[in-house]
């Protein structure tokens, strides 16, 4: 279980507010780049079971929460701003409005510097976890009224459930293998052979390696493996489709690897840990 700090974004005149909005609806909203992240990667950096820190400018920390294992969606019903997105929350607390843990207390009590300046960013120290977490130690918790009321995300990759990613995955590569069966391309699905790409695309001497991102909304955000991202950097038959608004209307977009590397800014999110000692054994 990790920690987060998470700003309202108070300071912005689009957030001035906003946190009260945030905590009636019981979520964690963003809007705009976030420091090149973009609102909906940043409010997935935390797994579900972490638990985030409200934070407010000015005051401080004024409530704690628990992510759940529903991810960001599009939204305009906190900010009203373009590029919104919300996460919706477990277990919140929230602290009398007179009674917020200041940031000096924080330094006071455990020396640490909390990272109030990033939109979500993760608190290192324990000590500090641990002071916290005995501040709401009494405070009482608001639980979601029910999973199923969680509205499903219609953008980007990060959707709710596993059965909707799966729906807008089938949906973006049968859009690209029609149109390239139009075009009289020959197409092969190659997606369970893990090579890197979905569909291995011939038409006489040409041959395309042709890897398929789908999402359900308009933004073109996805999550490429490194096998993938390994591809397109090593072989120039790599093509990349992004298709947007998989489910309803699909609009295809086609990159080469380069234009992918180029065009796109990619954060990695997750890391292999091996123990060193046993890493040395394999070797």
């Amino acid at each position: 279980m990790e920690h987060w700090l998470f700003n309202t974004d108070e300071t912005e005149p689009e957030g001035e507010g906003k946190y009260a909005v945030m905590l009636k609806q019981q979520v964690v909203a963003a809007w705009g780049h976030c420091k090149g992240l973009g609102a909906e990667v940043t409010l997935n950096r935390p797994n579900p079971g972490d638990i985030v820190f409200y934070f407010r400018a000015g005051f401080g920390i004024i409530a704690r929460a628990e992510a759940v294992d529903s991810y960001s969606s599009p939204s305009q019903s906190v900010f009203g701003a373009v590029g919104e997105y919300r996460r919706p929350v477990d277990n919140l607390q929230v602290l009398p409005e007179d009674k917020p843990i200041t940031v000096a207390e924080i330094t006071e009590s455990t020396g640490y510097q909390i990272p109030y300046r990033q939109i979500m960013g993760r608190i290192l120290d324990a000590s500090t976890v641990d002071y916290l977490n005995r501040r709401f130690r009494s405070v009482k918790s608001r639980s979601l009224p029910s999973k199923k009321a969680i509205k499903q995300s219609s953008g980007g990759f990060f959707q709710t459930a596993p059965e909707e990613r799966k729906k807008v995955e089938v949906a973006a590569v049968s859009a690209v293998t029609k149109a390239y069966e139009a075009a009289e391309w020959q197409v092969k699905s190659v997606e369970r052979e893990k090579v890197g790409y979905d569909l291995h695309c011939t038409k006489g001497d040409k041959f395309e390696c042709v890897e398929v991102k789908g999402t359900s909304g308009p933004d073109e955000q996805f999550i490429i493996t490194a096998n993938e991202l390994n591809k397109a950097k090593t072989d120039p038959r790599f093509v990349l489709f992004v298709v947007t608004n998989a489910l309803t209307k699909p609009t295809q977009k086609k990159y080469s690897g380069q234009q992918l590397i180029s065009k796109f800014d990619i954060q990695p999110l997750q890391y292999r840990a091996v123990l060193r000692s046993y890493a040395r054994q394999e070797k």
